[in-house]
């Protein structure tokens, strides 16, 4: 059993075979770890037990300031440093599928609050969240319910946006 977010995206680079070597895989890593910063940035913002936003009214004022200001300028940056439709190179890695989901995160939660696209500020990051969206192979799970699932545990957690 392998537990923990970037260990089971490594585990899947591994044996999917996609680049965990070298110069590719020390990318890879290095950008898992920018991304779990990202995503534990939502953890805090969106679940009470985490005691960052305690009620709802704290939640809707955090949540306003990360519409304005998505956590995705050293993406953007790192795209147009290497010139590359995927962040480690021509094909997609584990880092890619977790960039993606936070981007998606990102924007519905702008979406919901009415605010501008985040994409605005960052059109390199635009470009690879369709690219990534239009790849055929996720095509199923993108039209399956799967997709449709909250993105956070309103349920069992109480998560304000879910």
């Amino acid at each position: 059993v392998v537990c923990q977010i970037n260990s089971i995206l490594n585990y899947l680079t591994q044996k999917l075979r996609l680049g965990q070597y070298g110069k590719v895989g020390l990318m890879n890593d290095q950008l898992l770890c920018e991304i779990y910063d990202v995503r534990n940035g939502m953890i805090d913002l969106v679940y009470p037990f985490k005691k960052v936003n305690r009620t709802e009214e704290e939640y809707k004022e955090s949540a306003t300031k990360l519409a304005d200001s998505p956590p995705f300028a050293k993406f953007e940056a790192w795209f147009e440093k290497y010139g590359t439709d995927y962040l480690t190179g021509s094909k997609p890695n584990t880092s890619d599928f977790h960039l993606w989901e936070m981007l998606d995160q990102h924007k519905i939660l702008s979406e919901r609050l009415e605010k501008p696209s985040i994409f605005e500020k960052f059109p390199k990051c635009k470009a690879f969240y369709e690219r990534f969206r239009a790849l055929p192979t996720l095509q199923k799970y993108f039209e399956s319910d799967a997709y449709k699932l909250p993105i956070n545990n309103q349920a069992m957690a109480g998560a304000y946006f879910a």
